[in-house]
């Protein structure tokens, strides 16, 4: 069909194109792409819209098939629910369709932004360039999860009642496409966050066991240059619980936890191996002195106080490191086992201190 007509309608009246605003996942646009395309080259319109319903109360034009222009435009553009409530009130009921005629100021009130550049038939039914037919997309539980729309028809008239029942048909189909990715959009997300709480510790927020065995499982499989883990054990913290209560420990191995988490590379994983015990998988080292920093910034910021009301609570940190070369040839366990014993040498040694896994010493 030609591409040079100066406009479209926008289907959102203010033409606004959010730029954090609701976002469509991919599979579902290339859902909806094939089915404007489909309708297009099915029942003989110029160009096929498709507006879907997000949680905010938005519609977003998530396809645009049958002209570029058109495409270009609308792609994007979010409107309120209420504005289409109003449009589709003012409109003519066509069955489950809506008409908007060029001659209702109220169905074409702030709708048309963008108008075709065509010169109608001089006929009764005659299309005309601000004519509009909508199809409300609803979903099984009867709520709105998107609005179809058609423009242009190829005869240059008002469709059929056989096309507009046709056009019924697609707009079933649409709403159960949308309800059904909708759906399975979701499921997916949860299924992802009870995989991310499974690997969090609860009371500190970072990573937890599982985390870090998938990690060094990963890393150990990828042959990193250099691999150091860091085993950190909290010199004090049992006289805290003691003699402030476990509330009080709790809120002291969250903070600390987080100051770890601020002080490492994004990269790094920290997690708590439980009790006041925390553990560090450095990934991407060049040599093995660079850790050494790394490890002194942790230990300084276990070091500052912890302020609870009148007090300031203070912990210190032993800390063990070990490594693991391309060359090496032991598993996740055993490198966990020797940043614990390189971790009690510094405990036996006096604590507040690091020290690095010596293999003669063992």
């Amino acid at each position: 069909m030609p591409q040079d007509r100066e406009g479209f309608r926008a289907h959102a009246p203010d033409g606004r194109v959010p730029e954090d605003g609701p976002t469509v996942s991919d599979d579902l646009v290339t859902m909806l792409d094939l089915l404007s395309q489909t309708l297009v080259a099915a029942l003989g319109f110029g160009v096929a819209v498709i507006n879907i319903a997000h949680p905010d109360g938005t519609f977003e034009v998530a396809s645009v098939a049958g002209d570029e222009n058109a495409r270009a435009a609308l792609l994007g553009t979010v409107d309120s629910a209420e504005m289409w409530d109003q449009m589709l009130a003012a409109s003519e009921p066509w069955g489950r369709l809506r008409f908007a005629d060029h001659r209702n100021e109220l169905a074409r009130s702030d709708l048309l932004t963008w108008i075709p550049d065509i010169e109608p038939l001089e006929t009764e039914d005659a299309w005309h360039p601000e004519d509009a037919l909508f199809a409300p997309l609803i979903g099984s539980d009867g709520t709105r999860v998107g609005i179809l729309s058609v423009d242009l028809p190829a005869d240059g008239r008002r469709p059929s009642p056989a096309t507009c029942r046709a056009l019924e048909g697609f707009a079933v189909s649409t709403a159960l496409a949308i309800e059904h990715a909708t759906l399975r959009a979701r499921a997916q997300e949860s299924e992802q966050l009870l995989r991310e709480q499974a690997s969090r510790d609860s009371l500190t927020g970072v990573g937890n066991r599982s985390m870090l065995f998938d990690r060094l499982q990963h890393a150990l499989t990828a042959r990193r240059p250099v691999l150091a883990l860091a085993f950190i054990d909290l010199d004090g913290f049992k006289v805290v619980n003691d003699r402030f209560s476990h509330s009080v420990g709790d809120e002291v191995l969250a903070t600390v936890a987080q100051r770890i988490r601020a002080v490492v590379r994004p990269h790094d994983t920290v997690v708590r191996w439980g009790g006041d015990e925390f553990l560090v998988l450095f990934e991407e080292l060049d040599r093995t002195e660079d850790v050494t920093p790394a490890v002194e910034r942790i230990m300084a910021a276990v070091a500052e106080p912890v302020r609870h009301g009148e007090l300031d609570i203070g912990v210190t940190a032993s800390v063990g490191v070990a490594f693991q070369h391309p060359e090496d040839d032991f598993d996740a366990d055993e490198l966990v086992r020797r940043a614990d014993v390189a971790m009690y040498s510094v405990k036996n040694a006096g604590r507040d201190g690091f020290a690095v896994y010596d293999p003669v010493g063992g």
